[in-house]
């Protein structure tokens, strides 16, 4: 621990837990202790956590993962180095497969050549987005500020298997916070 209970250093490396991450303010929004994040994952609501450097704050993460209780719903979000949101993985659960969450889409966004600072989503030029189903199915939305229309393909056949991983457990979090290149389709 470093300072308070907020924070929990492993490797040089520290957790920080709230219910999201501020991309301007570089720190956890309503910041909770592990303590409270451990309840949370029993018992709701859901929360964050974020792999930092810096205890003290003022960086951008390695990774923030939204976590709903008992780990049923797994979002993976990565930055660039001014800390806009450039992928977010999204894995939940399928019944299917107990005990097994599903890696069901995949985001990336694009910001203008030249970027100097911190942008929202808004501030983003395209983003795509793939959308994967345990059948092999996906579809792919790649749109692009200023153009009319979205570019919109379906595929079937898509090999899923490595979408498939272990659900979730408290502290399980650099596995879920790995950049994961799965095979996109088209």
């Amino acid at each position: 621990m470093v300072g308070d209970d907020r924070v929990r250093v492993e490797d040089d490396m520290s957790y920080r837990y709230g219910r999201s991450w501020h991309g301007v303010l570089r720190r956890p929004i309503q910041e909770i202790t592990e303590q409270q994040a451990r309840a949370r994952f029993t018992d709701g609501p859901s929360f964050s956590v974020s792999k930092v450097a810096d205890p003290a704050g003022g960086v951008v993460p390695d990774y923030t993962l939204l976590i709903d209780p008992d780990g049923m719903y797994v979002g993976a979000e990565f930055y660039d180095a001014f800390g806009s949101r450039v992928k977010r993985y999204h894995f939940d659960e399928d019944a299917g497969r107990p005990g097994s969450l599903f890696l069901r889409e995949v985001v990336v966004t694009v910001y203008p050549d030249g970027q100097d600072r911190w942008l929202s989503l808004r501030g983003s030029t395209a983003h795509t987005s793939f959308l994967f189903q345990p059948d092999g199915r996906a579809r792919s939305y790649a749109a692009v500020r200023g153009r009319p229309a979205a570019k919109v393909e379906e595929f079937t056949g898509v090999d899923v298997s490595a979408h498939w991983v272990p659900i979730i457990t408290f502290g399980d979090w650099d596995r879920f916070g790995e950049h994961r290149e799965p095979d996109l389709p088209g």
